[in-house]
Formats: C-alpha cells, structure tokens, sequence
C-alpha cells in the first residue's frame, strides 16, 4: 500500500510535471474553445438581426416571417442575396463556394492545419448573411471555419508543432459545431469521426475541453436547451423496429442521392466558362427565389420546417415534394458558389422523408408511432449515410431532442443507413469533394497522429535531484524507486543534467574512503538517449535499441525534464 500512494502522482503533482509547452498547448485549447463559442454567438446575432431586417421575423419564426410575405419579397430578397454573393466574388477574384468541412478536413490531413484566417472570416460573414437571406444552405458553415481557422491562427502565430497545430484546426472546427447546435457530445465525437478519422485517447481530451468551452459559452449568451423541442415518443414495439429497419435501408439510398447530385451539380457548374461564373450565385439565388413563391419552406437553413416534422404538423404531399426540392436548390446553391453548410440541409432532407415514411406507414399499418418519431429516425438516417460517421450521428441527434428513450432506433437506422449509403456510394458527403480535387486521405494512419502517442506515455518524475546531492542520498532515493527506474540529475531550471543508474553504481561503492565526497554529479551517465515529445513511436522504439534501459527521459527544446517514457508502454502500444 505504502508503495502504491507513492508512485501515484496526485493531480497537481502531474500537472507540475507537464513541460511549458504542454501548458500552452493546453491554454490555446481553452482559448480555441473560448474564440469558437463568441464567434459563434456574434455570427448567430448576426443570422438572427438580418432575417429581422428582411423578413421582419421573430428569433423563432423565421419561417412565419416568410410565408406572411408578399411573393415579390420572397423572390427579391434571394435575389439580394445572390447579387451580395456575386459582388464579393468578383471583389475577391475567386469563388467563395464548398460548404468548408472538406476544406478543413483537407487542411488538417494534408496541409499541415494551415487555414487563413482573414478569408475564413470574410466568407463566414458573407455565409451567414446569405443564409439568412434565403440561401438554402446551413449557418453551421461559418461556424466551423471560424473556430477552425482561429485554431490554425493561433499555431502558427506561435510556431507549434505540426501535430499540435492539425489537433487545434480540429478543437476549433467541432467547437464550432458544438456551439451551434448546443452539442458538445455530438460535437466532439464529430470532430473524432469525421475530422480526425480517429478515436484515439490522446485526441479526445483536447476536443473534448474545446466544445465544452464553446458549448458554455453559447448556453450562456444564447440559449440552454436543445435545438429541438419534440414530444415524447417511444419506438420499441418490434414492428417499430422492424420499420425503423425499412427506413434505415430506404434512407441510406436517398443519402447515396444526396451526396450524388450535390457532386453531380458541383461538377456540372464547374464546367461554365470562367467569365460567367461569378454571376452563378445570382442566378442560383433567383431560381431559388422564384420556387420560394409557392415553397417558402425551401429558403433559409430549413430549423422551422423540421420542427413542424419532428412535430407532424406537415402534410404528406409537403413532405413528398419539399425533400427534393431542397436537394436541388441546395445543389444549385453549393455548387454555384454560395457559401455555406450542407449539415442542416441534410437534417431537412431526412427529416421529411422520414416523416413521408411516417406518415405511408400509419396509412398502410395504423396504431404505430406518430410520423415525427420516424422524422428524427430520418434526421439521423440521413446525418449517417451522408457522412458515413455513425457514432457522432447518433450522438447529435439525441443530443439536438434530448430523447433518450429513442437510442435504440436511431442507432439502428443510423448503423443500417451508413451501410447502405457506403454500398452504393463509397465515398461520403466530404471526402467526395477531396476526390474531386485529387486529394487522397491516408489509408492508415498518418505519422503525424502517431507523433501524438509520445506525448500520450509521458509520465512524470517523481524525484530528482541536483548535481550536489550526497552520495548516501542519491543511493537511498535509488533504492526506493521501483524496478527498473533511474534517477535524474537536473539544474534549479528543471534541465537534464545526466541519469544515475543503480547498476552503474557498483565501480564507486568499494571504494569507501571518496564516498563522503563524492556527490550526484561524479556517477551520473550523460550519454543516455533522449527523446522529445515529437518523436515518433519508431523513433522512440530505435532510441530503446539503442540502451538496456527501461526507461527513457523526455526533455523539451531547452532540455527542460518533462517526464519518462518506459520501453513496455511503446511496446504495448504497438504502432510504429
């Protein structure tokens, strides 16, 4: 017992122990947080004061503020909207067009987190407005490249690591979502999944602190309470499942379309002659207007349409036509250069398919659940296919309705869905884009990420000493430390000075007449091996090759002792 309590360090003992660099590093996750939760309320006013000024709504009625307009203001406005987009477009000489998740992606696998931050930001302010302007895409867009590209600005303001800096552009971009949407689960898991690629445990910690940063920050000057506010529904009758089952299949095909026809258009408008393109946005904007007349339900991100899904409030031919019809505007929309999401547009396009489905399967088996339980059954349907990501899905679903008696449904479908849509289309709504600029993900994973696991075996030093310690002591603090650990000679700024090895100290013990003057730094050995927390694991692994030892010190840039990693946790750990 006594020698459990003293080799466990206790919480501020460990976080002595962590280097200047860690500090920091985990300082900018706090601050990445912090930027992503206040851009995201700046950028929400924003959405909320525009849609006011143009479609005189209320913060919740978006929707109603559109269909008590006239039809002139419904095609007029868009096409205000579209003409901003095309200004801008020809002011900065190139498209603003991608919806950014792809780019981010991008950045962190294959550019090393280099985002610039002054575009991220133009086009994050110029998104927001043209979604509330009618845009048929999601706000969530400027969220995460905000929070993304702070991330990356921070790393390389300061001159991090390159794995540090990709792990930041991932905090950023989930915090972003996460204070979106009021899901720091779902967010981080979606940073994990879709970002990251990854559910490593040196990646969830940093992700993790970010959007619960975030989240705090938008629950505390937005709003605390889920995106959706649904009745109580319960599917666990067997022929429930069995139909939530049909519409996992159903849905995972219609996701397989989504991502086809928003790359089929993009391709398709890619081919117009350069001179014309800017104008796109404009008459994107205008084709969407003038459907608006007759289908106000098709403008904005789509939050009061769902709503009334997830409610039931909608009839079944709306819930037939409006699916597709958001398919094509937002399409047209992406792919003509208007920026912004395609999350919240997929939730729509789920969302009332599955409430179409809800309402057949009434018809045609009465007594079931009502359609709004299959509507969230379609949203994360949908939410899995297109991004072939099922946990994160699963998570923001229930995190957005806070309806946990409905997991095991949505599991299901989302499981059934992400299968089926990979079938039929192996490439997900992100990584289709990547393909079509000839960027390849890594097969496996990436040294970079494997840098990650040094610094996740570091473990602290619980004694050292200076290089004037008597001999007597340096034996007795080597006697006391468990098999196969040395003691370490540092300066009054914490620097490895050399390792004291107990075998090694069997050449001075007979010689007893010296011993009372002979002091730490006569037996220290200044030629072991270091590694430093951006080693690889090979790397590590060759540095063991190199000595008998079991342990290894790790020092930073200065050679400031940060901790010890031991040969049977890189062995264990197996990647190299």
């Amino acid at each position: 017992m006594e020698t459990s309590r003293r080799t466990a360090p206790p919480f501020g003992g460990f976080l002595r122990g962590l280097a200047g660099v860690e500090k920091r590093f985990w300082v900018l996750v706090v601050v990445v947080g912090l930027i992503s939760g206040l851009g995201a309320v700046v950028l929400l006013r924003v959405l909320r004061v525009t849609q006011h000024l143009f479609w005189r709504s209320e913060v919740e009625g978006f929707l109603a503020g559109v269909v008590a307009s006239p039809p002139w203001r419904r095609f007029l406005v868009p096409v205000l909207g579209g003409g901003l987009v095309s200004l801008m477009t020809l002011l900065v000489g190139q498209p603003l067009r991608g919806h950014g998740t792809a780019g981010i992606i991008e950045s962190i696998w294959v550019k090393a987190g280099e985002l610039s931050l002054p575009r991220a930001l133009f086009r994050g302010f110029i998104s927001i407005i043209a979604v509330a302007l009618g845009a048929p895409l999601g706000r969530e867009g400027a969220l995460l490249q905000t929070g993304a590209a702070s991330g990356s600005a921070l790393a390389r303001r300061l001159r991090l690591p390159s794995g540090q800096a990709r792990l930041l552009v991932a905090c950023g971009a989930a915090a972003g979502i996460a204070s979106a949407y009021n899901v720091p689960i779902g967010g981080a898991l979606f940073g994990l999944e879709v970002l990251l690629g990854s559910f490593a445990l040196e990646l969830f910690g940093p992700i993790v602190v970010s959007c619960v940063v975030a989240t705090l920050v938008s629950r505390t000057l937005v709003a605390d309470r889920p995106s959706y506010l649904i009745p109580h529904y319960v599917l666990t009758h067997p022929r429930e499942l069995l139909l939530a089952l049909l519409l996992g299949v159903l849905v995972g095909a219609a996701s397989a379309l989504y991502v086809r026809t928003i790359n089929l258009l993009s391709d398709t408008l890619d081919k117009v002659p350069r001179r014309f393109q800017p104008l796109q946005p404009l008459v994107a904007m205008s084709l969407v207007g003038l459907a608006a007349i007759w289908l106000p339900e098709l403008l904005g991100n789509g939050y009061d349409a769902v709503n009334a899904a997830l409610l039931g409030k909608i009839s079944l031919l709306l819930l037939a036509i409006l699916p597709l019809a958001k398919l094509l505007a937002t399409s047209m929309c992406a792919g003509a250069g208007v920026p912004g999401g395609l999350f919240t547009p997929s939730l729509f396009y789920g969302a009332l398919l599955g409430g179409a489905f809800g309402h057949v399967a009434g018809m045609v088996w009465p007594g079931g659940a009502p359609s709004g339980a299959y509507a969230l059954l379609g949203m994360v349907a949908v939410l899995a296919g297109t991004t072939h990501a099922s946990v994160s899905a699963v998570l923001l679903i229930f995190e957005m309705t806070a309806d946990y008696d409905l997991m095991l449904p949505l599991m299901l479908c989302a499981v059934i869905s992400a299968a089926v849509s990979r079938r039929l289309e192996p490439e997900s709504l992100y990584t289709s884009v990547l393909n079509r600029r000839n960027v390849r993900m890594p097969a496996s994973v990436p040294p970079w990420l494997r840098e990650e696991g040094t610094r996740a075996l570091l473990k602290p030093v619980q004694r050292r000493v200076p290089p004037s310690a008597p001999f007597q002591e340096v034996v007795v603090l080597l006697l006391e430390q468990p098999p196969g650990t040395d003691l370490y000679v540092t300066d009054e700024q914490g620097r490895l000075l050399g390792t004291i090895i107990l075998d090694d100290l069997k050449g001075h013990l007979p010689n007893h007449t010296l011993l009372e003057a002979t002091v730490a730094a006569d037996v220290m050995d200044t030629g072991v091996p270091i590694i430093t927390p951006d080693h690889s694991l090979a790397e590590v692994a060759r540095s063991f090759g190199k000595t008998a030892l079991e342990c290894l010190p790790v020092v930073d840039h200065e050679r400031r002792l940060l901790g010890t990693v031991s040969k049977s946790d890189v062995l264990q750990r197996g990647q190299f």
